[in-house]
């Protein structure tokens, strides 16, 4: 067709030179030269010798220049032959196409003459193309719904040569299924056309692959083959089928929502959609605890599954295709029982109270238990916790009752919180505990108690009517009436009619009250029984006894005892010698104060004295004593005046007026008592026995030197004058009341041996061992011991009364389609002759008559069809016979277009543009693009996405490729991007396409809050910086844009900081006032900073700014002043008491040390007392404090801080020291004279009981209770006669005087305290029994003030001389005896009776110092000191308790016993006799 155009325009271009032409050369134009040549020959071939041809030589061809003038260069002419050579590629199917003749036709020319040869070469066709299919495979898709004898245009080959070795036929391999068909257009040209042969089933086969091939007539024939897959596609003809019928799956109840229970799987064995098997729920409105995934049949829990209430599932699903065909079957769900109940506790019954008598076994609670679970996990034991007087009884299955198991006690426990826990038996095992609290009610089972075991109280004499002097306390635990406590007084030791005079009480408070006002004089103490008594019943009580101790107040007035007045009321007086030395006990004032203790401690004072300075008087003993030496001057009689003061406050007093009358002799001053003889000296008397002992002796010697004589001359014998000297008639004497030994008195004892003849012997032994003071001296021995816890499937098969005819909208006019045959039971021209269809511009109907005359419709497709412009066609078919009349009947056809992808998808909008707000959050759906595609079912399935966009946008924005929703992905960020640009792109199945832009614009929110950067910070700063100082630099910012970024700052107005801005967004924080760190160390500083957004943001920035100290602070003690108690005797280095001073500086600024502030105590330094600890504040005792020395120490402690400079502070701190028993009560009076003699209290005999004879004074250094002294009587030599106040010390006649009182009376007197342990001191008293003084002394004369020692000398030369005497007296009886022994004859000497002597116990007699008094039956004492201000007289009675007692008689054979008879004394006297032993005769004075 080239070549063609270009010869047709050159016709047009040479018209004229054409006709020039011919007319000059018509003669070479007549003539033309043809060549035939087949194509594709090599270059240089030769096609015929040209110049041969146009009858040329060749040696005419250099001249003639012949050569081929033509468009294209295919020949030329070789210049030495003339031949015609091929000079380029001679295709013909480039050259000519499909023209069957296909030639070249050009120009020879030849110069010399100038001739045109015309020259056609006629190119010959050669097989030499193969024919080519446009593709190596073709695609079919083919309804396995086809009916066999469709046809199929296939795709055809090319073959570009022509004739035979063009393309001639089609063959296809073989294949059960199809067959090919040659068919041929009206050009000529051939294309195969496939035909089904039978039907398909794309469920056996799903595709067939074929071979097409092409084939020529070349020789050789050329072939090329093409292949076919035949896709077979799917109609809905299989319904879904389940794997299984009944799916059967067991699950725990405990899985969470969302877990997967199984996967039910259907297969449809179609494809495409009419394969897409969703699942559902037959009844899904019933189905609330599984959730289904209608694509994936996956059953997931929904909501938690609880076997207690469903524990089995039965669900019956349904699988659905894309044609609508369903499928069912049933899943049981089998729940199995976790142990997820726990068990529960149900109290059926419970009493409000329980009494605390409640009997052992007492029902209480009637409890049930229930659990849920199943098996092991609903079987349950139920358990008490704790330790509870309960226990759990099994009444029936999961039923318990609750009773005691011990006794309550309501007072220790008013109520008991039970707590039942019930425990299953699954594993893990769950629990749970029910509570309950249990209010035991009360009984009077409790009696009162009182706070103490026992109550002393303190009471001060004179005490106002009234008062309240104590209170005691019993509580009762139990509750109401029987714990409401009321006391009274039950029992006294006051008189019963007088008691309710002196107390009272209240019975509702205990408040004990005094009625009268007390006198210590009359009522020392005395002690009270109370009660307190409930109000139950019966009613319970409890005694307690309090003790009431009057203290005394100084209220009475010392009285004098002595002087006083005569019986005839003159005063008395007092001899004093004139030959008196200083010093020389003249008399003593005694006094007596019925108060005690200070208030009776008596002091002695002169007031007035007729001569000053001649005598002196006892502060504290009341004697009187000469000062000096008398003189000639001094008058006789000298007056003296005495006040008698006590230790009270105020104290008190009394006077008494001393005569004292200088004499050497009482007949000097006393005329009237001048005949009473002088009382007689002791000394003098034993001078005096001894004298007469010695002569006594020495007449005996004398006398028996006589006898013996005598007897010698007359050689006779008198045996019973010795019969005394026999064994046993010496007595061993002892000692029947021990002496006082430290008294200092000596005892003696004397044994006396009696003879019938009225010869007495006697022996002295003194004892041979040093006696220790305090030693009994006894003959005898003495020991001493010592002591130690389905649903039914509503298959619905609709009954098609019409058909419907599926056509694709590519069928091919011409196209036929078989349709159903009608029936007609008649014969002939009655059946069936005919078939009509309406007319339509589509459709037409082509009846075919087979071999047996059925006659078959067809329906014949004439025109293209297209589904969009219309996706159905209703035509009616007609069936008529023959008969008369015409029957006819008619089916409707439905013929549905079947849908090619055939349309692209197209936008709506070629542009979208969308606005949204950057915080908008993730999956919030921004606009939804739309594209519609004509086409429909799959083919109208449009699928989006995103086709240009960058990788920062991709995660931002989400498309949902089936609906065109655009999401976001991810929270948008305006300060990032504020604008997004993309392209959305819309495909269908077939790959069509359709795009579109979108433009997302970010709108700003207020979604940044400002940014706060400390650019500097001077941390810390001193407490004393000025106002104004800088503290931080700051710098704001905000990412957010326009007001959503304007920030302002500023901090809370109670911080002493403020801001202020330096330039933009910089701002500086500085001090508004002064700091002070130590109310604020640290601060921390808020600084906000808030947008002009709506809503505004802000931010908050915290900055903690540490305030520096200076020392501007003193350290401070908690207390202004302290107290402090310590002990006396207490260790050395003991600590006392804590200090503690707080300064709230810091560091060394706080570092505080104390120190006490240095002073002076009783003359030493403070510091040698106390010490304290510098840094901790302890105090310490350097010193054992004395509490009667130091009572309270006042201290100033001193608390100083390390700052620079320092600074302290001072606190005063009082040391109180504590009294402890560590005094022995000390006895003021009587205190003993100081010359050592024995004072003397006088006591007149006409004294009535209860005359106060003396009081003995003690005071005890100690105080409070350690210095509560009692008196008692230790010792009397008269028990009963006289008494001792307990608590004043008077002693008092019992009962009256009796004559056989002895004179001198002896009494030991002991006061104790009432420390712990208590202490005590001892006094003797002597009291005289006399009317005066002179019968006194009239009556002791045996006593003397003084010994003469030349007295002393005298009696022991007499002792000695009486000692001498008798031992050469009884050497001569020893020797007379021994003599008369030898002259008797044995046999005669034993023989004989003797008598007995009546043994006569020692008489004890008691010396002191020098003084010996012998008299006849009693004995008298005298003890003496040096000192004669301490002497006392004691004027003893005498002792008739000495008798003699009848002993071994003395029995004398024969007068030879004399010598053995001494000789057994003197054994007796070396076994243990300690005494001197005398034989003497007791003579009356």
């Amino acid at each position: 067709m080239g070549s063609g155009a270009g010869e047709l325009g050159r016709a047009e271009r040479l018209p004229m030179l054409f006709l020039f032409l011919l007319l000059l050369f018509c003669p070479a134009l007549c003539e033309q030269i043809r060549y035939r040549i087949p194509e594709e020959m090599p270059k240089g071939s030769v096609v015929g010798n040209l110049a041969t041809d146009l009858g040329l030589s060749v040696q005419e061809l250099p001249t003639r220049k012949l050569r081929v003038s033509s468009e294209k260069p295919y020949f030329t002419v070789s210049a030495e032959r003339g031949e015609l050579l091929v000079s380029s590629r001679l295709d013909r199917e480039e050259i000519c196409g499909k023209n069957p003749a296909c030639a070249l036709e050009f120009e020879a020319v030849a110069e010399n003459p100038l001739n045109f040869y015309h020259v056609n070469v006629e190119i010959e066709d050669i097989n030499d193309h193969t024919p080519t299919f446009t593709q190596n495979s073709f695609e079919l898709q083919i309804s396995e719904s086809a009916q066999p004898g469709t046809r199929f245009i296939l795709g055809s080959a090319h073959d570009a040569d022509i004739g035979s070795n063009t393309l001639q036929n089609y063959q296809l391999n073989p294949s059960d299924h199809f067959s090919l068909i040659n068919k041929e257009k009206s050009d000529g040209s051939k294309y195969p056309e496939m035909v089904l042969k039978t039907p398909l089933d794309r469920e056996k086969q799903k595709s067939y692959h074929l071979t097409l091939t092409a084939l020529d007539f070349g020789a050789p024939p050329l072939s090329s083959t093409a292949q076919i897959h035949v896709l077979v596609t799917d109609a809905n003809d299989n319904a879904p089928v389940f794997s299984q019928d009944v799916y059967r799956v067991s699950l725990s109840e405990n899985v969470y929502p969302g877990t997967t229970v199984l996967q039910v799987t259907a297969t449809d064995q179609d494809e495409g959609i009419n394969a897409e098997i969703t699942f559902s729920f037959s009844e899904a409105s019933q189905i609330t605890q599984f959730d289904l995934n209608s694509n994936t049949g996956e059953i997931t829990v929904l909501n938690t599954l609880d076997f207690e209430e469903v524990n089995e599932y039965s669900i019956v699903l349904e699988a659905r295709d894309g044609g609508g065909m369903i499928a069912q079957c049933t899943v049981e769900v089998e729940v199995i029982d976790e142990n997820d109940n726990a068990p529960e506790v149900i109290f059926q019954s419970l009493p409000n109270l329980i009494m605390e008598d409640a009997e052992l076994g007492t029902h209480i609670a009637l409890l049930k238990v229930r659990d849920k679970d199943s098996r092991h996990n609903g079987e349950v034991t139920c358990k008490l916790e704790d330790d509870v007087p309960f226990r759990i009884l099994t009444s029936s299955r999961n039923t318990y009752k609750l009773v005691t198991d011990a006794f309550l006690d309501r007072e220790q426990n008013p109520e008991y919180n039970i707590t039942i826990t019930a425990t299953d038996r699954g594993k893990p095992p769950l629990s749970s505990s029910s509570s309950i609290t249990l209010h035991i009610g009360d009984v009077n089972d409790n009696a009162p108690v009182f706070s103490q075991s026992s109550y002393i109280v303190y009471v001060a004499e004179n005490n106002p009517p009234g008062a309240s002097i104590s209170q005691v306390s019993a509580s009762d635990p139990d509750l109401g009436p029987n714990g409401q406590v009321s006391y009274s007084i039950v029992a006294s030791d006051l008189e019963q009619r007088e008691l309710s005079s002196y107390v009272s009480i209240s019975t509702e408070s205990g408040v004990v009250f005094a009625q009268r006002a007390f006198d210590h004089e009359q009522l020392r103490a005395f002690e009270l029984t109370l009660q307190a008594r409930d109000q139950g019943s019966p009613a319970l009580s409890a005694n307690v006894s309090l003790r009431v101790l009057v203290g005394d107040r100084n209220d009475n007035a010392p009285r004098v005892l002595y002087p006083a007045l005569g019986p005839d009321g003159s005063a008395l007086f007092d001899m004093v010698p004139r030959a008196a030395e200083p010093g020389y006990l003249v008399t003593k004032v005694v006094a007596v104060d019925a108060d005690s203790g200070h208030n009776a401690w008596l002091s002695y004072h002169v007031l007035q004295a007729s001569e000053p300075g001649l005598f002196s008087l006892g502060l504290r003993t009341g004697e009187v004593r000469t000062e000096r030496a008398l003189g000639d001057r001094d008058a006789a009689r000298q007056r003296l005046l005495v006040a008698v003061r006590d230790g009270g406050q105020p104290p008190l007093s009394a006077t008494v007026t001393l005569h004292l009358v200088f004499a050497d002799s009482l007949q000097e001053v006393l005329p009237d008592i001048t005949d009473r003889p002088v009382p007689s000296d002791p000394q003098a008397e034993l001078q005096f026995y001894l004298v007469v002992a010695l002569a006594l002796i020495s007449v005996l010697f004398l006398l028996a030197m006589i006898l013996a004589i005598a007897l010698r001359l007359r050689r006779s014998s008198s045996p019973a004058a010795w019969s005394c000297f026999q064994p046993g008639h010496c007595v061993k004497s002892e000692s029947v009341v021990p002496p006082n030994y430290s008294e200092g008195t000596l005892p003696y004892s004397y044994n006396l041996c009696v003879a019938h003849t009225g010869k007495t012997e006697f022996n002295f032994l003194k004892c041979s061992e040093q006696l220790s003071s305090g030693q009994d001296i006894l003959c005898g021995d003495s020991s001493a011991a010592l002591f130690p816890l389905c649903n039914s499937s509503e298959l619905t098969s609709h009954q098609v009364e019409d058909l419907e005819v599926k056509i694709n909208e590519i069928a091919v006019p011409g196209a036929r389609y078989p349709l159903p045959e009608a029936v007609d039971p008649d014969v002939g021209v009655n059946s069936l002759q005919s078939y009509q269809l309406n007319p339509n511009h589509h459709f037409s109907l082509d009846v075919q008559t087979g071999d047996n005359g059925v006659i078959n419709p067809e329906l014949l497709l004439q025109r293209a069809l297209d589904r969009e412009e219309e996706a159905a066609h209703h035509l009616v078919l007609t069936a008529s016979d023959g008969g008369e009349p015409r029957r006819s009947s008619t089916v409707r056809i439905r013929v549905t277009v079947l849908d090619t992808n055939d349309n692209a998808p197209v936008f709506a909008q070629p542009i979208y543009r969308v606005k949204v707000l950057e915080n908008v959050p993730p999956g919030t759906r921004l606009l939804t693009v739309t594209a519609s595609d004509p086409d429909e079912g799959i083919n109208g399935k449009v699928a989006y996405k995103f086709r240009k966009i960058n990788e920062k946008q991709t995660p931002l924005f989400q498309l949902n490729e089936n609906t065109g929703e655009i999401s976001i992905a991810k929270s948008l960020d305006y300060e990032e991007c504020s604008f997004y640009e993309m392209e959305i792109q819309a495909e269908d199945v077939g790959a069509l396409l359709g795009r579109t832009k979108l433009f997302i614009s970010v709108e700003d929110v207020n979604d940044n809050r400002p940014e706060v950067i400390i650019t500097s910070l001077f941390s810390p700063v001193l407490e004393n910086s000025l106002p104004g100082t800088v503290i931080a630099f700051l710098s704001v910012h905000d990412q957010d844009s326009g007001k959503n970024g304007q920030v302002v700052c500023y901090t809370r107005d109670n911080l002493p900081f403020k801001l202020e801005e330096s330039i933009d967004n910089y701002y500086r924080l500085v001090t508004r006032k002064y700091l002070d760190r130590e109310n604020v160390s640290i601060y921390n500083i808020t600084v906000m900073a808030s947008d002009l957004g709506t809503p505004p943001l802000s931010t908050e920035t915290h900055i903690a700014l540490h305030v520096a100290d200076i020392n501007d602070n003193p350290p401070t003690f908690p207390r202004a002043s302290y107290s402090a108690y310590i002990l006396e005797n207490n260790l050395r280095g003991a600590s006392i008491f804590s200090l503690t001073a707080h300064d709230p500086d810091s560091q060394e600024n706080a570092q505080v040390t104390y120190s006490v502030t240095e002073d002076t105590l009783q003359g030493a330094p403070l510091s040698s007392y106390i010490s304290i600890n510098s840094d901790t504040g302890v105090l310490y005792a350097l010193q054992s404090f004395d509490y009667e020395q130091i009572r309270d120490l006042q201290l100033l402690v001193t608390a100083s801080d390390s700052g620079d400079p320092p600074l302290s502070s001072n606190v005063s701190l009082n040391l109180f020291v504590l009294d402890q028993n560590d005094n022995a009560p000390e006895i003021l009076y009587p205190a003993l004279p100081t010359d050592g003699s024995t004072g003397v209290e006088l006591a007149p005999r006409s004294a009535e009981p209860g005359y106060l004879v003396t009081k003995v004074v003690a005071v005890d250094r100690d105080s409070g209770q350690n210095a509560w002294l009692s008196y008692r009587l230790l010792k009397a030599s008269e028990p009963g006669l006289f008494a001792v106040g307990l608590h004043t010390g008077e002693v008092r006649t019992a009962r009256p005087l009796l004559d056989r009182d002895a004179l001198k009376q002896s009494l030991v007197v002991v006061v104790q305290d009432h420390g712990q342990p208590p202490l005590s001191a001892t006094v003797t008293l002597t009291v005289a029994v006399a009317d005066s003084i002179p019968e006194v002394l009239t009556e002791l004369g045996s006593l003397k003030p003084s010994v003469d020692p030349n007295d002393s000398s005298l009696t022991l030369y007499l002792v000695v001389a009486v000692a001498a005497v008798s031992c050469v007296f009884l050497a001569f009886v020893v020797v007379l005896l021994g003599l008369r022994l030898r002259r008797w004859h044995k046999s005669r000497l034993l023989q004989g009776s003797g008598g007995r002597l009546v043994g006569v116990p020692a008489s004890r007699f008691v010396g002191v110092e020098e003084v010996q008094a012998f008299l006849q039956t009693y004995s008298h004492e005298v003890s003496l000191t040096a000192d004669s201000r301490k002497s006392h007289l004691i004027f003893p009675q005498p002792n008739y308790a000495d008798t003699l007692i009848s002993q071994e008689s003395c029995e004398k054979n024969d007068s030879l016993l004399t010598s053995v008879d001494f000789h057994e004394c003197k054994n007796e006297a070396d076994r243990g006799q300690v005494s001197l032993v005398l034989c003497l005769l007791l003579i009356s004075r």
